[in-house]
Formats: C-alpha cells, structure tokens, sequence
C-alpha cells in the first residue's frame, strides 16, 4: 500500500462557519486549516503544488462548489478526495443538503444537493476516490431519494470509492464551542498526527475509521459511519507516527545504521536520511527492512562483509521482537525463506546420499555374491582333505621305509642287488646294524627336542582392519580372565574385524578362546561365528537356547598365516534384545611343528 502520487491528485475542502439563518460554526474555520496541513504535508497526499489542494470557506452559492470539485475531478486521475465541514440537512424526499451561508430550513434551493454533487465524484477519471462529511445527518449521503437504502452498486460505480461521515442519517454531528475543531474532525486530525497503536506504517481509511470510531464512542459523541466499495476502505491517508519506544533489539540495530551512516562521511549524503521514514529507521522507532540495508552501498556507505553481516543479524533480532506487527511479519516471512532454501539443500543432499546408498548395496550384493562363492569352494576343499591326509601318510610311510633300507645298506653294503633292488629282509642284526638303528633314534629324540624348543614361543595377532573392539586388553571384570590381550565387543546386528601376526615367523597353528554372549532374557535368539585364515574358513560354530558360548581354538594350519578373520552375527530381536557381546582372548599363531606340514 502506497500513499497517492501528488501530481495525478486533487482535494477540495468546503467550509462553512457563518449561517444567515442557523447557528454558526466558527471551529469549522480551523477544521479546513487542519485537514489542509494535513493533505498538503509529506506525510499524507503531499499536494503542495498550487490548485492541487483548494479550499472554499463559506462559499456563496452551490455553482461555486460544483464547479471546484468538477475541475478538480476531471484533473485528478490517481486520488480525489472531497471534504465538508457545516450543517447538513434532510429534505422532505429523504436527500442530503449540504449548507451555504444562505441556506434556509424550509428553503434548500440555496444549499449543494448531495445527489448533485455525488455523480461528480463517483464518475471522474480518478482511480481513487474519498468523501468526507463533518455534518449532521451525514449518513442520509448513503440514501437515495424517499429515503431508501442505496446499494454499493448505486453509491458509486469506480473502482476505489469511499464515504466517511461524522454521524449517521438520523443522528446530528458535534461542534463544542469551546474546542478547536469538530468533534469528527478532531478525532480524525488526532490520529493523524499522533498516528495508531499497533497499526501499520501507512494508515488506510478504514484504519483511521475504527480508530476514530473507538475514540468518538469513548467520549460518548456521534458515531461516525463509512461506506466503501472494491476495498476503498484501503484507500491510503497519512503515515502512522505512532512508534513504540524501541526495545534494546531495536536500539542496538538503530546505533550500528547510525554509526555506519556516519563512518560514511560526505559520502552519505546521498543517503535520503531526511525523509520522515528514513528518519524513523535511524532512530530505532521502526526497523529498517533488509533492501534498505542492501542500498547502503549505493548512497555510499562503505561496509565490509563482517559489517553486513552485523547488521542484518542486528536487523532480524529487531524485526523479530518489534511490537509492530508488520514489522514482526517481515522476520518471519525472511525465516520462511531461508527454512526454503535449507529444504532445498537437505533435498539435494538426500539425492546425493540416495544415490551413494544405492551404489553401495549393489557393491555389497556383488560383495555377497563372491562370498557365497568362496565359500562353497572353501567347503570343497575342505571335503577333499582326508583324501590329502591319507595321501600324506602314505608318503611319510614310505619314506620311513627308505630310511630304515638306508640304514639297513649303511650296515651291509652287499644287501643290495644287482639291478640295485634292496635285498630280503636280513637275519637279525648284527651289533653294528643295533648301532646304526641307536644313531637313528637318537637323531630321532634331537629332532623332536629341536621342534618343541621351537615351539615354545608364539606370534601374537593384532586387530588390522575391519570393525575396531570396543575395548582391548585384559578385562579385569571377569573372574580368572587369563593373562593376553582380549578383543571385546558389544554389537547390534553383526561384527566382522580382521588381524594380523605382529611378527614375520612362520607359524601353522590357530590359538585362542573365543566367547559369545547373549544378553538375558534373550536365550532363545540364534548367533553364528566363523573364524578364517586367509579365506578359509577354519572353524564355526551357533549358539541358541543359552547366554554364553565359548570355544577353545587349536587349529593347525596348513603353511603360513598372513590374515585372520572373526566374524560373528545374529538374528537381531525387539524389546531388550538389541545386542550381543564377543570376545577373543589371547589370539595368537604358533611356532610349533608337525610332520604332515612338512
């Protein structure tokens, strides 16, 4: 909403304060001087340009009337407004008269017949129109003839009409004797220039029209009345000077404008800080809205990004506990936007992760797929192990016969034939074949001394990759836990850790004790476990209708253990049965040795 431009606007304002015949009203004088300061004034219509304003002070006949406000509507085209203060009288038909210096009670030729004076106003070219009546018997102008209600069709027929009177069509206005205006008009020149509570920065006539109703009928006066048609009520009249006294939000945004305003120098003189609004702005009684802040650098105020950022920070706390409620509106109507703008960038955030989740889950159903894979050929060759196991006592049977035939020729050379075929079986031995056969068991008793002095130590594994324990170390809250490093976790739904030897020593054993723990009261869920060497799958084992699982694992291996894996699952639950526990006490490889590795 916007004031009228003054250029495309006219006023005319009637008065009349003598009366040859019924009683005077000198106030009515003082009521054109107000309402003309006030149309003519930068914070109403502004109409300051000669003629754009005319005021007629008991005017001598109606021709005079009819001609000003027949001028005045053919050149105005954005507002017109028309206002009389004097006496109104009702004809014997009902109609409106409004009273010249001549007028008689029982003579109303010598008066402006409302029903003259209305086609005027209702048909100029002007977008906007007002009517203000300070009379009696004002509300008969919202009549036509024998007194029938008029429709809003019949009271004008432009768009943007409005009709204000100071009394009703039965009831007589006010004009005291010992006040300065009219009664009607002095509510209305009050909100004026003292503005209204809690309203708006610019005063529509239905604004001032509930605030000058409220008032009248607090003091016991005529209530005024107001007609309006296609939202002529939001016909703009004044800018609201009411300003609260500004909070501290408001003060501190008001100093930082200032205090940027002034930093600027000569330069800000550009800067419109002389209007009435502006003015407001600077002293904290209103807050500045954003585009006045963003326009600072164009009337040549100099401020760095940290310094806009302050102040728009400063602007939106005042805007958010201003009193006035336009100004409230803006802060949140600013809040909406940037709760906007943060949805969008969820939105496309969600796209992006979208799109990654989708790209994982077909890594991990291809991840599966291989699994699936490796282990029925895992469980292949695990069938075909005994097949191997005999194989290789087969060999090792055989290459103790050969030794025994060695040493047998060691003792007789001439055992041996002549294509080189070990003899028959000798007679018993002799003493030197006892001594031969005492060399190998011996040899035998050294190898299997040096074997077990090796494996006396062992390779300590250590947590590589995978899902990290909770915790590590030797847990003091189990009674008799065992000395060596413990690998503890407390899962929801499964966990998979992968380790590694510490050292570079060729180990070919698998130790450790291995514990799965359900929580209680939640017996009857199913847990898996599988531990692997270098992708083989040496052990597994479930767990059901228990709290507590535990397993000793001594697995020979058949060469070298670069990685070992722990994985252990279950079947999730609801209620309390939300996660299991796992822990891997002192895994560690061996040193030892055995006659099928080699």
């Amino acid at each position: 909403m916007s004031l009228p431009d003054p250029v495309a606007s006219r006023a005319v304002l009637i008065g009349v304060t003598s009366y040859a015949h019924l009683d005077p009203l000198p106030s009515v004088a003082n009521n054109l001087v107000g309402v003309r300061q006030l149309l003519t004034g930068p914070e109403s219509w502004n109409l300051d340009a000669p003629g754009h304003c005319v005021s007629l002070l008991d005017p001598t006949s109606s021709v005079e009337v009819l001609d000003a406000v027949s001028k005045a509507a053919e050149e105005a085209t954005d507002a017109l407004l028309v206002y009389f203060a004097g006496h109104g009288l009702v004809s014997g038909q009902g109609s409106l008269h409004l009273g010249l210096p001549n007028t008689h009670l029982e003579r109303l030729w010598d008066s402006v017949d409302y029903d003259q004076l209305r086609p005027l106003v209702h048909e100029c070219r002007a977008r906007r129109s007002v009517v203000v009546l300070d009379c009696c018997y004002g509300g008969t102008a919202m009549r036509g003839h024998m007194g029938q209600e008029l429709s809003l069709a019949d009271l004008t027929s432009i768009e943007g009409t409005y009709l204000l009177t100071a009394s009703a069509a039965t009831r007589t206005a006010m004009a005291p004797e010992d006040e300065h205006y009219t009664a009607f008009t002095a509510e209305l020149l009050r909100a004026a220039v003292e503005g209204v509570p809690d309203e708006p920065e610019i005063l529509d006539m239905g604004t001032v029209f509930t605030h000058v109703r409220r008032e009248l009928i607090a003091k016991g006066r005529p209530v005024p009345q107001q007609w309006a048609r296609d939202l002529g009520q939001h016909i703009a009249l004044v800018r609201n000077r009411w300003s609260p006294a500004p909070g501290p939000e408001a003060e501190a945004y008001a100093s930082a404008l200032r205090a940027a305003v002034e930093r600027a120098g000569a330069d800000a003189a550009r800067l419109p800080r002389d209007t009435a609004v502006v003015g407001r702005w600077l002293r904290g009684e209103r807050a500045a809205p954003k585009e006045f802040v963003d326009s600072l650098p164009a009337h040549g105020v100099v401020l760095t990004e940290s310094d806009l950022s302050r102040l728009h920070s400063l602007r939106r706390a005042a805007q958010r506990t201003a009193p006035d409620l336009a100004d409230q509106l803006l802060y949140w109507q600013e809040e909406v936007e940037l709760l906007r703008q943060e949805l969008g960038r969820a939105a496309d955030y969600s796209l992006t992760v979208g799109t990654e989740l989708a790209e994982e889950q077909e890594q991990i159903r291809r991840l599966k797929t291989e699994v699936k894979v490796l282990r029925e050929q895992v469980e292949c060759l695990m069938s075909e192990e005994p097949a191997r196991a005999a194989v290789a006592v087969e060999i090792a049977v055989g290459a103790a016969r050969t030794a025994e035939a060695r040493a047998t020729r060691a003792g007789n050379p001439e055992a041996v034939t002549a294509e080189g075929a070990p003899a028959p079986a000798p007679a018993p031995p002799s003493g030197c074949g006892l001594g031969a056969l005492a060399a190998v068991f011996v040899l035998g008793l050294l190898y299997v001394a040096v074997v077990w002095l090796f494996s006396l130590g062992s390779v300590s594994l250590t947590y590589d990759s995978g899902r990290k324990p909770a915790s590590a170390g030797r847990v003091t809250s189990v009674v008799n836990a065992p000395e060596g490093p413990r690998y503890v976790w407390d899962v929801a739904d499964s966990v998979e850790s992968t380790f590694r030897p510490d050292g570079d020593d060729a180990t070919d054993r698998l130790l450790g004790d291995l514990t799965v723990t359900v929580p209680r009261g939640c017996e009857s869920r199913h847990i898996g476990w599988q531990v692997s060497v270098d992708g083989r799958r040496i052990g597994h084992g479930s767990l059901s209708g228990g709290l507590e699982h535990e397993v000793k694992i001594d697995r020979a291996l058949s060469g070298t253990a670069g990685k070992v894996a722990l994985e252990a699952w279950w079947d999730g639950g609801s209620g309390s049965c939300k996660s299991f526990g796992v822990v891997w006490n002192d895994p560690r490889l061996s040193k030892s040795f055995d006659f099928l590795a080699w």
